[in-house]
């Protein structure tokens, strides 16, 4: 970043890169130039033969963020200068031509529920959406007894087929032809499955499919991950999209939620569908011939990298597939970053305050957090370990929260003013001005 010329300048941006002199710059990202066209202006609305119902889950806290996700859901968390999560899976649902959708939340929805009022409900778009909370519909114990729990209002739609689709994942995504493919089946759900490296499958649910496409075995987070037939090296991991018929799946729901309390599409619909041999892989294609864009943002390795790609302008967005520009507020507020301030390797949330002299390395510092003058990140985890969280990648998370127990532990440490003791009268000094007695 260039030379700090102020005392505190404003950051509108969702993660920041070094701030040194340029002097002593090192690993410098680049200016980030995302700025997405309106989504409105390419986005096609094709009739369907059948009317679709797209459903985003979006109840999920996302506990493996921690502070991240304490206050607000995982799909509302902050990703670029302009975007929550949750818009990249609307997104895909708007330029896919679906006109209808409804969003369930449920885990601290405030901040979600107001940012799709500003950015998604508009007499201009061509899709309507719905929002359904758990505090009136649930509460919500599975994904799965979450659409269960709101089979009256699905109905009032009347759908032939509802996509189901997971709020919290970043990718670009025509939900169009995963729809033709089920029909063209026949099939009673088919999964939207991504390829991964055999040797991070332990993270995913993974598929085994034939050469037909049909699924064969669905196994969550395996230790030994069967291989992709298509691709060496790699296995079938569910992306958490789902299309079923309306009328079967309602059946199912309605069924399996009288015996299963936390009814699960992942752990319970879609594995009793693969043992009858009626379900289906589509495997995510890239968009205009490069790798297929999927990131499950999960852990705080993964997210702190996705903000850092952004940073440098290397992720690989199609911009003829793009997001909306959240209107009248981007994501709230600017960060503010004191004078001689020394970032490496940080994503700063909208909101987070950090004073002056302050040197922070490989963190995240989120949007609740207020960083004193002078505050070195490495020196005070050196004189006090453990006080806030730490990544298995190395990614240390700044937050009120844990700037909160720092001080505590500061406070219990700080040496005790001595007070001089208390003398008894036969331990009192002869005043000044007595006279010496004689001998």
């Amino acid at each position: 970043m260039r030379g700090v010329a102020a005392k505190v300048r404003k950051i509108d941006m969702t993660y920041v890169r070094n701030t040194e002199p340029p002097a002593r710059l090192a690993n410098c990202v680049a200016e980030p130039e995302i700025r997405p066209r309106g989504y409105m202006a390419s986005a096609k609305v094709v009739p369907s033969p059948s009317e679709v119902l797209s459903i985003v889950l979006a109840g999920g806290k996302g506990s493996r963020l921690h502070d991240l996700t304490n206050e607000e859901a995982k799909p509302a968390i902050p990703i670029g200068p302009d975007f929550r999560l949750i818009d990249f899976t609307l997104a895909n649902v708007v330029n896919s031509g679906l006109r209808k959708a409804m969003v369930l939340t449920q885990h601290a929805p405030a901040t979600l529920h107001d940012h799709l009022e500003q950015a998604w409900h508009s007499d201009r778009s061509p899709c309507v959406f719905k929002v359904l909370d758990g505090a009136d519909h649930g509460p919500f114990a599975g994904t799965g007894h979450a659409v269960a729990s709101v089979v009256e209002a699905i109905d009032s739609e009347a759908p032939d087929h509802v996509v189901v689709l997971a709020g919290d994942h970043l990718y670009q995504m025509d939900y169009r032809p995963l729809i033709a493919r089920h029909r063209d089946r026949a099939a009673s759900v088919t999964v939207g499955v991504v390829h991964v490296p055999v040797a991070q499958a332990s993270e995913f649910g993974i598929l085994a499919a034939d050469a037909t496409g049909r699924i064969t075995a669905f196994i969550e987070k395996p230790r030994i991950a069967p291989p992709a037939q298509d691709r060496p090296g790699h296995a079938l991991a569910s992306m958490g999209i789902y299309v079923f018929d309306w009328k079967a799946l309602r059946t199912l729901l309605v069924e399996m939620a009288k015996t299963i309390a936390d009814l699960d599409f992942g752990k319970h619909i879609v594995p009793r569908l693969v043992k009858a041999g009626e379900a289906y892989a589509y495997a995510l294609p890239g968009r205009a011939g490069a790798e297929p864009l999927w990131q499950d943002l999960g852990t705080l390795d993964a997210y702190h990298a996705v903000q850092m790609q952004i940073a440098a302008g290397s992720l690989a967005f199609d911009p003829e597939w793009p997001a909306p520009v959240s209107r009248g507020g981007r994501n709230d507020a600017s960060a503010a970053v004191g004078t001689g301030t020394l970032l490496r390797n940080v994503v700063v949330l909208p909101g987070a305050r950090i004073g002056q002299w302050v040197t922070i390395s490989d963190a995240i510092v989120t949007a609740d957090a207020i960083v004193p003058d002078g505050f070195d990140l490495d020196a005070s985890l050196a004189q006090y370990a453990g006080w806030c969280t730490a990544s298995s990648g190395g990614i240390r998370l700044v937050s009120a929260r844990a700037l909160a127990h720092l001080a505590v532990l500061q406070r219990r440490s700080a040496p005790v003013r001595e007070l001089p003791p208390t003398r008894t009268a036969l331990q009192a000094p002869a005043p000044q001005n007595s006279p010496v007695p004689a001998i």
